[in-house]
């Protein structure tokens, strides 16, 4: 996503601009055409012209209903840990974005050995063949074909879909919607008027809500009126947490009190950076400059330089980013030192509801 998105929509789709009337117009046309056609396509699979097909394992989907970042991939990594704890095969299927190789199906990782790298796969799976040692990750621009796979070649009992929640052809034992408690609703209109991939009315689709964001381990989050609505269907709340400060150079742990009272700079190019930016803050660590690049931004030499000048000016020493733009660095030659951060899902609210429901996915007997 743009990193000016929100500064725009404040700007002119809110309609504090002088054109954000007639740029309103544009996009509410441009919204209900994309809309018919996400219509059309949820048709289809209501009146059964296209039929979901389900695999021989278990299928858990973890997905959105807004573009934008709600922490789809480290609430992945929380399921792979539970569905282990449970003594069963776990697998990932991503759709992947922006590698060179995107449109097949490809092994990223087979548990043992990570086959591909950025930039021939996204910066996604790579993320998510480092984190998860020992569990097969594959790309696959079918889905179905990647689940398939997953089984066939890998033995997997229960396979999460990253991003899943649009991708309706495998059928899911369990649905997970993420939404951003800053945003959830991507400001009530659909794409490009707003944020949102899907009307609301796709909610009904969901088996757990869990709304996420940034903030302290016993802060209450408040839910959306159109979630407390929503029935008995299962809300939790997680919370970004920093895991971890290392070396992009050296792979070595860095402890967060070294840089606090520093002068520092941060970057990113991740689909929300003002989540990147509590988690700094998050460790006592205020960046002097904190700049914005677009999501799965490739980096090359220059926007390195960007950001020494930055550096320069701020009289810094290190530059902070995360594990996701830390992939697409290590190829590059940065001459200053940058430290990324890890961050994790801490589930707050609705521990118990969530055991229930994987519990259930484990078969019995």
């Amino acid at each position: 996503m743009n990193p000016d998105f929100h500064q725009h929509y404040r700007q002119w789709i809110a309609g504090h601009g002088p054109w954000g009337a007639p740029v309103r117009c544009l996009l509410q046309v441009a919204s209900w055409i994309y809309g018919l056609g996400v219509l059309g396509r949820l048709g289809l699979y209501r009146v059964g012209l296209l039929r979901p097909i389900r695999v021989s394992a278990r299928v858990i989907s973890v997905g959105n209903i807004t573009a934008g970042g709600t922490g789809k991939t480290p609430f992945v990594m929380l399921l792979v840990q539970e569905m282990k704890d449970r003594g069963l095969r776990p697998a990932v299927v991503v759709r992947g974005y922006g590698g060179e190789r995107e449109g097949g199906t490809l092994v990223v990782s087979d548990g043992e050995t990570i086959r591909m790298d950025y930039p021939e796969v996204g910066d996604e799976a790579v993320l998510l063949a480092r984190k998860l040692p020992g569990v097969p990750v594959l790309m696959a621009a079918d889905r179905v074909m990647g689940c398939r796979m997953a089984i066939s070649d890998f033995g997997a009992q229960v396979i999460l879909l990253d991003d899943g929640f649009q991708h309706l052809r495998v059928t899911r034992d369990l649905d997970v919607l993420l939404l951003d408690r800053e945003n959830p609703f991507g400001y009530g209109y659909l794409l490009p008027r707003g944020l949102l991939r899907e009307p609301l009315g796709a909610l009904r689709r969901a088996d757990l809500f869990v709304m996420t964001g940034a903030g302290g381990l016993g802060e209450p989050l408040d839910l959306p009126p159109q979630l407390t609505q929503a029935g008995r269907v299962p809300r939790l709340h997680a919370v970004y947490t920093p895991t971890v400060l290392t070396n992009l150079k050296t792979g070595e742990a860095v402890a967060e009190e070294n840089l606090r009272g520093q002068a520092v700079v941060a970057f990113c190019g991740v689909a929300n950076p003002a989540v990147f930016e509590r988690t700094v803050q998050s460790l006592g660590i205020f960046p002097k400059h904190h700049l914005v690049f677009p999501d799965h931004h490739p980096y090359d030499a220059s926007d390195l330089v960007r950001v020494a000048r930055h550096m320069e000016e701020a009289g810094a020493t290190v530059a902070l980013t995360t594990e996701k733009d830390a992939v697409r660095l290590e190829k590059l030659l940065p001459t200053f030192p940058i430290f990324t951060i890890g961050i994790r899902l801490a589930v707050t609210g609705g521990q118990a509801e969530l055991k229930q429901c994987l519990d259930a996915l484990v078969p019995s007997g």
